[in-house]
C-alpha cells in the first residue's frame, strides 16, 4: 500500500512538472540581430495597417523581450529612402547598411468580402455600420545579406467588426477613431496566430 501511495505520488508530481513546463519559440528573435519592422501593406482605407503593425510589435516583445526590433515605417517610405522600387536583394542589402538591421519582418494584411450588416437608423444618424470580414494576415521574415526568406506563416479569420463606415459612393473604409474596439479582436487574433512560432508553448 505505501508503495503503491509513493508511485501515485510520483506520477501526480511529473504530470504537474510537466504542465508547467514550457517549449521554447522555434524562432529565437535574439539570434536574428537586429530585426527591422515594416508596416504592413494593406489596401484598407484607415489606419488598420498601422494598428495591426502595432499589434504584432506588440505581441512580439511580449512573447520576447530580449529580442532588438527597430519600426522602419511604410514600405514605399522606406524603398524611397534608399531609392528602390521593391524589396529585391539589393534594397535589403541597402536596408542593412542604412538602418543596420540584420533581418526584416514584412507582411500584408487582406481583407475582402466585406459584407456590412445595415441599420438604415444607424447610418442615418451615424454613416456607420458593422462588417462581417474576412481577413488574412502573411509575414515573412527576410535575411537582409542575401535575400533568403527564414520563415513565413500566415493565418485567416472571419469575425464581425464595428465601426465601419460608409464612404461617397458607397466604399467602405475602417473608423480610425476606436482601432481596438473596431477590429482590435480580428487583428489580434490574426496575430497571435500567424506569430505562433516566436511564442512559447
Amino acid at each position: 500500500m505505501k508503495r503503491t501511495a509513493i508511485v501515485m505520488l510520483s506520477v501526480a508530481l511529473i504530470a504537474a512538472a510537466a504542465g508547467c513546463l514550457h517549449l521554447p519559440p522555434r524562432i529565437n528573435l535574439e539570434r536574428m540581430g537586429t530585426v527591422g519592422l515594416i508596416q504592413l501593406r494593406s489596401e484598407a482605407k484607415g489606419n488598420i495597417a498601422e494598428y495591426a503593425t502595432q499589434v504584432l510589435l506588440e505581441v512580439l516583445l511580449k512573447s520576447q523581450p530580449g529580442a532588438r526590433i527597430k519600426e522602419l515605417g511604410r514600405e514605399d517610405e522606406v524603398l524611397r529612402d534608399i531609392e528602390a522600387s521593391r524589396l529585391s536583394p539589393d534594397a535589403l542589402e541597402a536596408l542593412r547598411r542604412r538602418f543596420g538591421v540584420d533581418t526584416l519582418i514584412v507582411g500584408t494584411l487582406e481583407l475582402s468580402d466585406i459584407r456590412p450588416r445595415v441599420d438604415l437608423a444607424a447610418i442615418i444618424s451615424t454613416l456607420s455600420v458593422s462588417a462581417e470580414v474576412d481577413a488574412v494576415l502573411t509575414a515573412r521574415l527576410l535575411d537582409t545579406q542575401d535575400g533568403t526568406t527564414l520563415w513565413t506563416d500566415s493565418a485567416r479569420e472571419r469575425r464581425t467588426v464595428a465601426n465601419v463606415s460608409v464612404a461617397r459612393g458607397g466604399g467602405i473604409f475602417f473608423d480610425a477613431r476606436d482601432p481596438e474596439q473596431a477590429y482590435g479582436s480580428l487583428i489580434r487574433a490574426l496575430v497571435v496566430r500567424t506569430t505562433r512560432d516566436f511564442q512559447w508553448r
